[in-house]
C-alpha cells in the first residue's frame, strides 16, 4: 500500500485536492449568501473598515470580485461605504447590522455543511488529513502541526 501512495503523481493529489475543494465551495454557504460573499462579511467582522484593494487581497481575489462582492453585499444592506475621515478620496467598508445577521447564518449553515461533509471520514482518519494539511501548509514544522487548527480567513492565492 505504502508503494502505491508513493506512486501518485502531484498532479493527481492537486486535481483531488481540487475536487474536495469544489464539494466543500458547494457546499459552503447559506441560503442568501455564496461562500465568496460569506467568506467578505466573516473579514469584516474581524476587520471593519477596511478598503476594496485591502479587502480583495484578505480574500485572495482579483479586484473585479471585490468589486462584484461589494456590489451585491451593499445592494443587500449588509454593508456600507463611507470616506475615511482623513483622506477624502479613500473608501472604506464597513459591515451593518443585517451584515452581522448574515454572517453569523452563514457560520452557523456552513459549519453544518461542513460537518456533514467530513462526517464520510472517521476521526482518526480525520485527525490524520488534518496532520498532512498542517505538514503541508507548515512544512518546517513537525507533523501533526496543531497550530494550524485555526481557519483562515485567506487560503491564499488560487492556482
Amino acid at each position: 500500500m505504502e508503494d502505491a501512495a508513493r506512486s501518485v503523481s502531484p498532479a493527481a493529489l492537486y486535481e483531488k485536492l481540487e475536487q474536495v475543494y469544489r464539494l466543500l465551495c458547494g457546499k459552503v454557504g447559506s441560503r442568501s449568501l455564496g461562500s465568496g460573499q460569506g467568506r467578505y462579511l466573516q473579514l469584516l467582522l474581524s476587520r471593519d473598515g477596511v478598503t476594496q484593494a485591502e479587502l480583495a487581497s484578505l480574500l485572495g481575489v482579483s479586484p473585479s470580485t471585490a468589486s462584484e462582492l461589494t456590489d451585491k453585499l451593499l445592494a443587500a444592506g449588509h454593508i456600507t461605504r463611507e470616506k475615511a475621515a482623513g483622506d477624502k478620496r479613500r473608501v472604506l467598508i464597513f459591515i451593518t447590522d443585517s451584515g452581522r445577521e448574515a454572517a453569523a447564518a452563514f457560520r452557523q449553515e456552513s459549519a453544518g455543511a461542513l460537518q456533514d461533509a467530513f462526517d464520510v471520514l472517521p476521526a482518526d482518519a480525520q485527525a490524520q488529513l488534518f496532520a498532512l494539511l498542517c505538514g503541508i501548509l507548515e512544512p518546517d514544522k513537525p507533523l501533526p502541526a496543531a497550530s494550524c487548527a485555526e481557519p483562515m480567513i485567506r487560503p491564499g492565492k488560487r492556482v
